[in-house]
């Protein structure tokens, strides 16, 4: 490993430090891209969420980017996503916790994917280290992205940080478990924002389509999705659909 400074090391406390804070499921997200931007100065952090037995997408991140151009670029992603060599890793049965992608694929093989030019390119992105965890049924990637080569004292971070990283979101994982199993009766019915939500999850619609239709951000929309598979205590959206709840 690299030599680290003294400075990383104070980074990296605060970074465990706030790892124990208990975070929903929902939150975990934007949590863990907040705390790894901190961590990783001057990098584009992103937590992806991806449903593999529904359409369901979830995307946190520290860019500074408008609705529409998010709605736009959720979408692309949501579309060409498997073109991300890490996603051939994954679904080969790649173990691996830290993952750079060029150890996957060439930058000429990179380049030559619908995936670089739309999701990649426009944002300056050259490289990318993955960070996977684990969760049943979806894939769950903490991705640092740059222009140029991950430094190697930043992926000295990262596997120092990685078994913090892992147990955090294991927790994040059963404290929802927990709240489905626990919550009061009241809870489980569906707030009228949420409801609306759930009527478009039964005519098939996608989150980027119910926020058109509803006039909000797919983040937004996102949250709602959440709010309803915690509600019916379900993990897939098609599962929630299936669950017999009466969206009153």
């Amino acid at each position: 490993m690299e030599r680290l400074r003294h400075s990383d090391y104070l980074r990296l406390l605060d970074f465990i430090a706030g790892l124990q804070e208990a975070v929903p499921l929902a939150d975990f997200g934007s949590h863990l891209v907040r705390l790894t931007s901190e961590l990783l100065p001057g990098a584009t952090i992103a937590f992806d969420q991806i449903d593999q037995a529904g359409d369901f997408y979830a995307f946190d991140h520290n860019v500074e980017i408008g609705p529409a151009e998010l709605e736009r670029f959720v979408g692309r992603l949501q579309e060409v996503y498997q073109q991300n060599p890490i996603y051939s890793y994954i679904r080969g049965g790649g173990k691996s916790p830290v993952v750079d992608i060029s150890d996957l694929a060439s930058r000429r093989q990179l380049h030559r994917t619908d995936f670089y030019h739309d999701i990649f390119r426009p944002y300056g992105i050259e490289h990318q280290v993955n960070v996977l965890l684990s969760r049943p049924g979806w894939i769950n990637a903490l991705t640092i992205n740059r222009d140029r080569p991950i430094p190697q004292r930043m992926k000295t971070l990262l596997t120092l940080a990685i078994r913090h990283i892992q147990i955090a979101h294991r927790n994040a994982c059963a404290l929802d478990k927990i709240s489905r199993v626990v919550q009061p009766a009241s809870e489980s019915l569906l707030t009228a924002r949420e409801a609306e939500v759930f009527s478009w999850l039964g005519e098939g619609k996608r989150n980027s389509e119910i926020a058109i239709i509803l006039g909000c951000s797919p983040r937004t929309i996102d949250k709602h999705v959440q709010n309803i598979l915690r509600k019916t205590r379900t993990e897939t959206r098609t599962a929630a659909v299936r669950s017999g709840l009466t969206p009153e």
